[in-house]
């Protein structure tokens, strides 16, 4: 027996169950992305992952958000042609079916930044610069990892424990 609460319509996601979706985008996402141009070489941990509180609260009781490890391209993308809109057509591609959608297209002093997001909060970036990153934050869910699954990050294979859930003051 769980002691999160049973899944209802107006039930919050697990902390096992944020992991693994965000796990599963970062996947879509990099393999998309290295389908299209095999010479990026393999998405590396540039920054750590986290559980952060989101400032939310569910049922009274605190959430947390989990903002994914900065994945970065082992190297620097081709961009002639138009290489950085095939890249980000092929994410585009990858995440439609997991509901996301784009939102958000800027270029600041060469670094384009775009970001995609689904009904339910969760948040994808993809950064093409000398270097292609990719950064998923989680929408809010109940901490504390009952069975700890895979994590974001390719590289470690246990989710980060994060503390049970705890009542707000």
């Amino acid at each position: 027996m769980s002691a999160l609460p049973a899944k209802t319509p107006d039930a919050i996601a697990s902390q096992d169950e944020t992991h693994l979706h965000i796990h599963e985008l970062l996947t879509a996402a990099t393999q998309a992305l290295l389908h299209e141009q095999p010479g990026l070489g393999t998405f590396e941990d540039h920054r750590p992952q986290r559980d952060r509180p989101s400032g939310e609260a569910w049922n009274g009781l605190e959430t947390m958000c989990h903002v994914s490890a900065l994945l970065v391209a082992g190297r620097s993308p081709d961009l002639s042609e138009c290489g950085s809109q095939r890249l980000l057509d092929a994410v585009d591609s990858a995440v439609a079916p997991l509901r996301l959608t784009r939102q958000d297209d800027r270029e600041d002093s060469g670094v384009r930044t775009v970001v995609w997001r689904d009904p339910d909060g969760v948040r994808l970036e993809v950064v093409i610069g000398v270097r292609v990153a990719v950064r998923a934050i989680s929408m809010p869910f109940l901490p504390g990892s009952l069975r700890p699954l895979r994590t974001t990050s390719p590289a470690s294979p246990i989710s980060p424990l994060t503390p049970p859930p705890q009542p707000l003051r």
